[in-house]
This record gives C-alpha cells, structure tokens and sequence, in this order.
C-alpha cells in the first residue's frame, strides 16, 4: 500500500515548461544605473494553477516578473540586486525558487513523494526565476520571476510597490520603485 502511495505522487507537482509564459504586459517601468526594470506583479490565480499546478497566491507566494535591460555597452553584475515589494503597512524580501517552492509543499501539505519526483518539479518551479547570478552584457535583457513570501490577503490588495536596489555593483545603490498595480 505504501510503495503504491509513493509512485502515485512521485512529483509533488506538475510544473509547466518555461515556454508556458504568455507574452509580458508590463505595467511597470523605470531606470537606474543605466539598467532599464521593468515589472509585473502576476496575480492571476487561474494562470498560476495552470502554469504551477498550484495557487501560489494562495499559499502566500507572490511571483513578480521582472525584465532587466542594459541600456550601456558595457556589462554589469546585477547580483547584489535587492527586490522587495512594499505593501501599505509592510515590506517583504524576496526569496529564492526553493524557498517559494517549499512554502507550496508546506501549504498543501505535501508529505509523500519521490526525491526525484521532487528534484523535477523543484528544477521546474525554478527555471522560471530571474537569474541575476550572470553578469548581463551590454544591450542585453533578462527576464524571470522574483519570488515573495507575502500574506495572501497583501497579495490581493492594491497599492503593491516593487522596489529594487543595488543593480549594478560597480555604481551607486541608486534604487528604483515601481507601482504594480
């Protein structure tokens, strides 16, 4: 019974490929540093089941998509960057796709799996993160989702502010904050 429980849920969730993003509409834009942001809070909670095989709204997960482009000719390391988004009453840090990623498991509840069942569907979830770990050449872009851990109930509301700092290692920690909705 047990061998029979742990194939049925090798994968703790069925994670679409990356190509599943449609088109971006962002609402957001601004520069800093001579990178161009720009940011969309993606609150769609059909689409996030859909692409994820979970509400991450719901389990407090905020997935924000985010597009950096370096205007300059010269390349930059954007890994010091810093994104937090700003409610009316608090501000939330972001976090990396494995941490996200466990706050699903530990909504639903999710106990019986394959360690590469969950391997899969970890490697998934995080191809869809922003990778701000390469250096980003001159008049190139970037695009991927920032993670949050944010209360569903913030999530939901208006007023959310992506606020992004410390773009560019080499330059000032000039910031830039950007209205999602």
């Amino acid at each position: 019974m047990l061998a029979a429980a742990t194939f049925g849920c090798g994968r703790p969730f069925n994670v679409k490929t990356q190509p599943a993003l449609p088109p971006a509409n962002y609402a957001a834009k601004a520069t800093a540093d001579g990178i161009a942001v720009e940011a969309q809070a993606i609150t769609d909670e059909d689409f996030l089941y859909d692409t994820f095989d979970a509400n991450l709204i719901s389990a407090g997960v905020l997935p924000v998509r985010v597009m950096l482009t370096n205007s300059g000719g010269e390349t930059v390391d954007c890994k010091n960057a810093r994104f937090e988004i700003e409610t009316q009453s608090r501000r939330f840090k972001t976090v990396g796709a494995r941490k996200a990623f466990k706050r699903l498991i530990s909504y639903y509840g999710i106990s019986v799996y394959t360690k590469s069942g969950y391997n899969e569907s970890l490697e998934a979830f995080a191809s869809y993160a922003l990778d701000v770990g390469k250096p980003l050449a001159g008049a190139q872009s970037r695009q991927g989702l920032v993670f949050f851990l944010v209360p569903a109930e913030a999530a939901r509301q208006a007023g959310l502010t992506l606020v992004v700092g410390k773009l560019n290692s080499k330059q000032s920690d000039a910031g830039v904050a950007l209205k999602l909705n």
